[in-house]
């Protein structure tokens, strides 16, 4: 190993995550560090762990003789795990909620554009009206057409601006709850029942005149 070496400070891959994400970062540090081939086998080793790890151990001795025969062996083993690339068509699927903010709906498009990274500004400004609501942002954007996407972006920012505004100013003007009780009354007596007819009448004897 070379004098004072440091392991690249990259995280170690077990198996569960995209393989070429981790080579990718594994060839940036040694670059940086100008590790030879044979360095490069041994360092990259010291970045597996679990499931990778127990792969490693399982090869048959002398099966690798370079760094090349060990990137095809692990891209080959953890193919699986790959994180393949989206199309243009999963652009089309975003569709912004009856009720969503903009801000919302921008963040959810945005995080979606970046595992598309061959789509263009045309594909990307059709996707993003494709799936706005009917509001006074997408009736602007037909009045005045924008040139590219981040310039559609920036037209956007103006109305979120508005947005939240209005809500932050609907808010304020909502009156408080009531906190007006019921007055309580007093407990009244229970009515008394009046005596009927019959009850109320004097009784007479016969020997009592009329």
């Amino acid at each position: 190993m070379p004098k004072g070496y440091r392991p690249p400070a990259i995280e170690e891959y077990d198996g569960s995550k995209d393989p070429e994400d981790h080579l990718r970062k594994f060839r940036n540090a040694a670059l940086l560090h100008q590790y030879s081939d044979a360095v490069k086998c041994r360092v990259f080793l010291n970045t597996l762990s679990g499931s990778a790890q127990k792969w490693f151990d399982g090869l048959l001795h002398g099966s690798i003789a370079c760094f090349s025969d060990f990137k095809i062996a692990f891209l080959r083993h953890f193919t699986s795990s790959r994180k393949y690339k989206k199309t243009n068509h999963c652009l089309f699927t975003l569709k912004q909620g009856s009720a969503e903010p903009l801000r919302s709906y921008i963040k959810r498009f945005n995080q979606v554009t970046q595992d598309v990274p061959s789509a263009i500004s045309e594909i990307l400004m059709s996707a993003f009206s494709h799936g706005l609501t009917e509001g006074e942002f997408f009736r602007d954007l037909i009045r005045n057409p924008v040139r590219n996407f981040d310039e559609m972006l920036e037209k956007a920012t103006n109305y979120i601006n508005v947005e939240e505004v209005q809500a932050a100013r609907r808010k304020v003007d909502k009156p408080p709850p009531s906190t007006n009780r019921p007055e309580r009354r007093a407990p009244q007596p229970p009515a008394q029942t009046l005596p009927r007819a019959q009850d109320a009448r004097p009784t007479f004897h016969p020997s009592q005149d009329a």
